[in-house]
């Protein structure tokens, strides 16, 4: 269940829109609770005249004219709190494929194309940004399964270089190639890519196969 919901990136930002919905949601409930209490309650009497309600003590307590403004401020703020959080998500989900070592996070697709013969070319970073050096780091792909069936085998994805040295404060990018035969069809193949040592980490791979012209 872990690597579909990694290879479904449309679900992980459907999952986030519900969560902001239901923040926005709630929200609103709260601005609505604020603006009931703010504005007095109709008993018969003309309120549109005055914008502030008189306090026992004799001073004027603030009424929806000065309460109103500060909630179309928060709300303000809220949108566009929801709005970049929906573009950081956008960014890591079409970025380029990165594993963070030091961090144990993944981010990006590793997106390649190539015809029938050919070969696809791409490039995965790996960085290291804690001070303790973590050795040579190995990538390993799964096979990459289309549509219908058809199989791009493991073994035709090779890494350069294989052992990558990650030393502390390190960032190195790796080359990836994807050798795709006469009897690879065009459609869209997907797999997924690991970092030896690191379960928690995976990045989605596709590799577009199309007819040559």
């Amino acid at each position: 269940m872990f690597f579909a919901s990694l290879l479904d990136p449309e679900a992980n930002v459907r999952r986030l829109t519900a969560i902001q919905a239901e923040g926005f949601r709630a929200a609103s409930e709260l601005v609505d609770r604020f603006i009931r209490i703010a504005t007095p309650s109709s008993n018969g009497t003309d309120h549109s005249k005055k914008h502030s309600v008189n306090a026992p003590d004799g001073k004027e307590s603030p009424g929806p004219a000065v309460i109103e403004p500060l909630l179309q401020s928060w709300l303000s703020l809220t949108d566009q709190f929801l709005r970049g959080s929906t573009r950081l998500v956008d960014e890591q989900r079409d970025g380029p494929a990165t594993i963070d070592l030091e961090k144990v996070q993944a981010q990006g697709t590793l997106e390649l194309e190539s015809v029938s013969p050919g070969c696809a070319r791409g490039e995965v970073w790996l960085h290291n940004r804690g001070l303790g050096n973590l050795g040579d780091i190995r990538l390993r792909c799964s096979e990459l399964l289309a549509h219908d069936g058809h199989v791009i085998s493991a073994a035709a994805i090779t890494f350069d270089p294989q052992a990558v040295p990650m030393p502390g404060r390190s960032s190195r990018g790796v080359s990836v190639k994807v050798l795709v035969d006469q009897e690879v069809p065009p459609a869209r193949y997907c797999g997924t890519l690991l970092a030896e040592g690191f379960p928690d980490l995976a990045i989605p791979v596709i590799v577009t196969v199309r007819e040559a012209l």
